[in-house]
């Protein structure tokens, strides 16, 4: 490694006072971490130092430092060693986690399984979730106009569990109509957990457990007989269909079929990769679509724009019929973009340097500890015109310039990572959005049941969107009645 160049060192650092022994603890809330660690940014800069019990670290807050450190993964940086150490406790040995060689072994088969190609042979599935998820808001209005306090988050979340099972192992749950379905309720439990003993500054539960700790290992137990049952009749179909050894029809039997070819994943890596599988495919996108329902309920007249041009691109019917068609609805993408802009699911990444690195002219030791605070790019005047409205045609692009006269910088971006790690489901993640989302707007007139100031964000692991109720009115509307206006004539 050559000559390092600095003028400052991690000592140099600012950061908020805190308490003997107890640093910053006390001044942070677990369920808002990421918004006192954001809020923090904006009186320390680009980088700042926090203490806990047994952890000194620095916070980054610059997206191009954000951006270098990715761009430089696996060989300067890597995922936090202690965030590693406990999902390996856990058994989630998969691309989430692993380095080095490793991961370039567990990343060539998500990335076959989850490549545009397979995206688009998935697209019927999707279809068919989304027609499931269509016909259950039917079946919950039963006759009715509409419903009130309606918790539409856990319907996305069952369509996006349903969805990644098929996709993993090749089974449907149909967790949308069979709410007592169990595997659903032990996978819930994975990420709250996770973040909690990520959080805590001594792993008290390898000494002590408590009842949640005994109810979670019982949860895992029970996954792990789940996923081996799987597991099973996976292989008795690949010795039934022999031609799926070289067609593999989803991601178990993808990592099954290595097993006669060189380099064979271990019993304990095909239930790790599973395990990441449900743990990053639910989620994410699910949380993602609860805040694109809570910004279509506080814009009416986006919600509106999005109506008319689901009718306009895909006729009267509203349906999607080919993935190309998603391609078509350009302002719907658009406000994607701006929901994950404005609410990344991921607010906050942890690594740590595989060596001694200097970023912003100031020298970072070997194994610091850094939080980066994904939303803070998207947040700032100098990247986004009025970063704190929802403008989608900010992401409208015509005759290779974007309309709109502010500032735009999606490089900032960094909701599905970036670098050599950028998250392999990203286009699946977005196909699923679309269709869900599709199913939802040419249907349904969405509002708040709540006041919107009791809605607030949540971060467990993933940044959830907490107390939102909302009212779903069906649109009586004459099919392709839409006025000049853009609006949808009700009878």
């Amino acid at each position: 490694m050559g000559q390092l160049n600095y003028s400052k060192t991690i000592k140099d650092l600012t950061g908020p006072k805190g308490l003997p022994l107890f640093g910053n603890l006390f001044q942070i809330q677990k369920e808002k971490i990421h918004q006192n660690l954001e809020d923090w940014a904006k009186e320390y800069g680009d980088f700042y130092k926090v203490n806990f019990p047994a952890a000194k670290i620095v916070v980054m807050a610059n997206p191009s430092h954000i951006d270098y450190l990715f761009k430089n993964r696996p060989d300067k940086f890597r995922r936090l060693s202690k965030m590693k150490d406990i999902m390996d406790e856990l058994g989630f040995y998969g691309t989430f986690s692993s380095e080095g060689e490793v991961w370039k072994k567990h990343r060539k088969v998500t990335q076959q399984t989850l490549s545009h190609k397979n995206v688009k042979n998935y697209f019927p599935l999707i279809l068919k979730i989304g027609n499931r998820l269509e016909e259950y808001w039917e079946k919950e209005l039963d006759g009715e106009n509409s419903i009130t306090d309606y918790n539409i988050s856990q319907d996305f979340m069952n369509a996006t569990i349903d969805l990644t099972t098929n996709l993993a192992f090749g089974y449907d749950l149909n967790t949308i109509h069979d709410r007592r379905e169990v595997t659903q309720q032990h996978i819930s439990k994975i990420v709250p957990k996770l973040n909690e003993r990520t959080n805590l500054p001594i792993p008290i539960w390898r000494y002590i457990k408590t009842s949640s700790d005994r109810d979670f290992d019982k949860s895992m137990n029970i996954l792990k007989d789940i996923i081996g049952g799987f597991i099973e009749k996976n292989k008795s179909n690949i010795e039934q269909f022999p031609e799926r050894k070289e067609n593999p029809t989803n991601f178990l039997e993808a990592l099954l079929v290595s097993q006669d070819k060189e380099d064979p994943f271990t019993w304990e890596e095909i239930y790790g990769n599973i395990y990441t599988m449900l743990l990053t495919g639910e989620d994410t996108t699910a949380n993602t679509l609860s805040w694109f329902a809570y910004y279509m309920a506080i814009h009416p007249s986006i919600q509106e724009k999005i109506r008319k041009e689901i009718f306009e691109v895909l006729g009267q019917e509203g349906d999607l019929k080919e993935i190309e068609d998603t391609k078509k609805l350009k302002y719907l993408y658009a406000t994607i973009q701006e929901v994950l802009r404005m609410k990344p699911v991921t607010p906050l990444l942890y690594f740590q340097c595989n060596e001694d690195v200097v970023m912003g002219d100031t020298l970072f030791p070997k194994d610091t500890f850094f939080i980066t605070l994904v939303r803070e790019g998207g947040m700032d005047e100098k990247n986004f015109f009025s970063p704190d409205q929802i403008i989608p045609e900010r992401w409208l692009k015509k005759e290779g310039k974007c309309p709109f006269e502010g500032n735009h910088n999606e490089e900032v971006m960094h909701t599905f990572g970036g670098g050599p790690r950028y998250c392999p489901g990203k286009f699946l993640s977005e196909t699923e959005m679309m269709v869900f989302i599709v199913k939802m707007i040419k249907n349904y007139q969405i509002e708040l049941s709540v006041p919107e100031n009791q809605i607030t964000e949540k971060y467990d692991f993933t940044m959830v969107v907490d107390n939102m109720k909302v009212k779903l009115e069906k649109l009586n509307f004459i099919k392709a009645d839409i006025t000049t206006e853009g609006t949808l004539e009700q009878k």
